[in-house]
């Protein structure tokens, strides 16, 4: 997994390059080290928990210790089987699961068992939203399936780059875990049927007032704790470690919600 997919940086980004001498100034990292920065590298602050995952990231960093893993983390989401629901405790891995089944109904498909029954109002709304079955409809809403539960084979072969760009790309930042669901999923779908893109979308990677005035805060934050961490003439291990983690997770937080402070470094 690229360390950095969770943000967009061009290849030469200086702030990374400092980041990266960090790195290669600690030597051989252990395991539990390698986790945490792979737990980093799924951070999202468009994420319904994001500031519980902020938490456990910044303990983890103060410890060089977690028990997580990115699998852990989204075992409940839907792109693990019909029956992924089941243990989940928020409920919108089975509302989900409830709008998927409804929109395979809407294609004439099999709408599959993870969900006995149906929600026949669901089913009615859809129909009013959707409208009647055409070509066009019936590609975004597989693809509106395909990205939900994380195909991305089916993803790929019902991507069209043609047509409907901004309506298509709306339904390829649609995922159970942002904030804002399922508002966000309603929306979509009800632009599917208009086939026309939706101004009040939010989707994957997107953020609101208070996300972005908490992110920066917990930035400085971050900011502070590394200027700590590389204040000593000579860091230990530990402290470079410290140090190298937690200036990825500012890095990450920063481009995330777009904030033009630096990381402070000291080379």
């Amino acid at each position: 997994m690229d360390p950095w997919a969770n943000i967009e940086v061009p290849a030469d980004d200086p702030e990374i390059g400092r980041i990266d001498r960090i790195h290669g100034s600690v030597g051989t990292i252990p395991g539990n080290v390698i986790q945490i920065r792979e737990l980093i590298s799924g951070f999202e602050v468009c994420h319904f928990k994001f500031q519980q995952h902020l938490i456990y990231l910044k303990e983890a960093i103060s410890k060089l210790e977690t028990s997580l893993t990115l699998e852990k983390i989204g075992a409940n989401h839907i792109r693990n089987g019909e029956d992924a629901w089941r243990k989940d405790k928020t409920g919108r891995s089975r509302l989900g699961q409830e709008y998927i089944r409804a929109m395979k109904s809407w294609l004439g498909e099999d709408p599959g068992t993870g969900i006995k029954g149906g929600n026949q109002q669901l089913d009615r709304q859809l129909q009013q939203w959707l409208g009647r079955p055409q070509p066009e409809k019936e590609r975004l809403v597989r693809l509106l399936i395909a990205r939900m539960l994380w195909d991305w084979k089916l993803y790929e072969r019902f991507k069209s780059g043609e047509d409907n760009r901004e309506l298509e790309y709306q339904v390829c930042r649609m995922d159970i875990c942002h904030y804002d669901f399922p508002e966000n999923l309603v929306r979509v779908i009800k632009a599917i049927g208009k086939l026309e893109p939706d101004d009040a979308f939010e989707g994957c990677g997107s953020f609101n007032l208070h996300i972005r005035s908490v992110a920066k805060q917990e930035f400085l934050v971050l900011n502070d704790s590394l200027k700590s961490l590389l204040s000593a003439e000579l860091p230990s291990k530990q402290e470079l470690m410290k140090a190298w983690l937690t200036a990825c997770l500012a890095k990450t937080i920063k481009e995330q919600v777009k904030l033009t402070n630096q990381i402070h470094y000291s080379p």
